[in-house]
């Protein structure tokens, strides 16, 4: 009995804390994002930053010539190209390309042609997040005063000898 009250009083007192605690103003969901931004950042730094975004860029210019097969653009076997595409974007892990890995999630092998209008909303997406990307990559590049024409298999080597 006296257990029963003390487990009572316990939730009374959790639920009475629980309504103060809103009516005081106390705004969880930015202290949950403030917490959030903290861990991403003690995981992610701006050099990891930018050599993700450069690896998904360079990844995107190997393997744009699959999507122009597929769409009929360029010649070559559509059924090849889909499968070298499917091989390579599921080794690739980054969640630069999660818009890229859910277009491509969208287009059905068993119904390829170059008229398939998944294959050109993919083609579509990886142009413009493409361009996207690189105008990110080249942005952290003019935060430090680097105005020139960026050489992107070098940028690595720039960026480091610029934090120096």
């Amino acid at each position: 009995m006296i257990i029963q009250v003390s487990i009572a009083l316990k939730k009374i007192f959790f639920v009475f804390f629980s309504l103060y605690a809103l009516n005081c103003g106390i705004d969880t969901k930015t202290d949950e994002r403030a917490l959030l931004q903290q861990k991403l950042e003690a995981v992610i730094d701006e050099r990891a930053l930018l050599q993700q975004k450069l690896e998904a860029f360079q990844f995107l210019s190997a393997y744009h010539h699959q999507l122009h097969v597929m769409i009929g653009e360029e010649n070559g076997d559509i059924k090849k190209a889909y499968y070298d595409f499917n091989d390579a974007i599921n080794e690739f892990d980054s969640f630069e390309l999660l818009a890229i890995k859910n277009a491509f999630s969208r287009i059905r092998p068993d119904q390829l042609s170059p008229s398939s209008e998944s294959v050109k909303r993919l083609d579509y997406l990886v142009d413009y997040y493409q361009s996207g990307l690189g105008l990110q990559i080249e942005a952290i590049f003019k935060g430090y005063g680097q105005l020139q024409i960026l050489d992107f298999n070098n940028a690595m080597s720039l960026y480091d000898n610029i934090k120096k």
